[in-house]
């Protein structure tokens, strides 16, 4: 299939030689996204050079010297990812959704296999309150997020694509474990608003595609309208996502981080008080 078609006046020759501006116009299919954005990139710097090449031509033909024409010198770096190695980027996306969605995910299921069995009115009845019922669940699925993220780290990641680790590691998994602590109290808020495995399955589902397709890992927030991107504010995996790139890649601390681990505790803490009150409410 064709991507790119050009289309060049029947003057534009005579338009060059007579100095005046010659245009030609540039039809790029863009259903193809990345192959379109890489034609059309590959059309602007063939376009920039042909006219710099003339433009440099009509001022020798003037009897002037180009090289006492002012210039920009446009020079480009490229930072914490110098080779532009895709697949740094792609691992920590692929990593951060998982992340996010066995959080969420395997809090939920806990919780409404202890509904379904009738196990947690025996737990309501022993010594323990449904904060420590409900703060037990969350501990646990921290610790299996933080096993599950170190060998994801330094099993595949590091040792297969060679991803980075530039700062702290005791930061970074304390944050993640910060992180799995926000979204467990998510899954269990969602427990309390189903009845069964299916419906579980059903809420998180809801939850969890707008979380990881709208937080900025796949989708730029630049491209959002302002409201969309005042209402993912609230998403913990917005936050993480600076986070996470902010440790693996440039080295952060939190003198730079301290916002989004701000948001991060604030949602958390709300999000576990919403779970802990439904749990309440429907066996209190």
């Amino acid at each position: 299939m064709r991507v790119c078609h050009r289309e060049i006046p029947e003057h534009f020759a005579s338009s060059l030689q007579s100095q005046r501006v010659a245009r030609a116009q540039v039809l790029i299919d863009t259903s193809q996204a990345n192959t379109g954005f890489l034609a059309s990139s590959y059309a602007e710097r063939i376009a920039g050079q042909y006219g710099a090449f003339w433009a440099q031509h009509n001022v020798e033909r003037a009897g002037g010297d180009p090289r006492l024409m002012p210039s920009v010198g446009n020079e480009i770096r490229v930072w914490y990812n110098a080779d532009l190695n895709d697949e740094w980027f792609n691992t920590i996306s692929e990593l951060l959704t998982m992340v996010t969605v066995a959080c969420i995910l395997l809090p939920a299921a806990a919780m409404i296999r202890e509904k379904e069995r009738g196990t947690i009115e025996q737990l309501l009845v022993s010594p323990l309150s449904p904060f420590q019922v409900m703060l037990s669940k969350v501990l646990s699925m921290v610790a299996v997020m933080l096993a599950g993220t170190a060998v994801a780290i330094f099993a595949i990641m590091r040792p297969v694509y060679g991803v980075p680790f530039v700062g702290s590691v005791t930061l970074f998994f304390l944050l993640t474990a910060l992180y799995a602590f926000v979204n467990a109290g998510l899954g269990l808020a969602a427990a309390t608003f189903a009845r069964n495995s299916a419906q579980v399955g059903l809420v998180v589902l809801l939850m969890v595609m707008p979380i990881v397709m709208l937080s900025g890992t796949w989708t730029p927030l630049e491209s959002m309208p302002p409201w969309l991107r005042g209402l993912m504010s609230v998403s913990p995996l917005r936050h993480f996502i600076d986070v996470a790139y902010g440790i693996l890649l440039r080295g952060a601390g939190l003198d730079v981080l301290w916002d989004s681990v701000l948001a991060m505790a604030v949602i958390g803490v709300a999000l576990f008080a919403l779970g802990l009150w439904r749990f309440r409410r429907q066996f209190g």
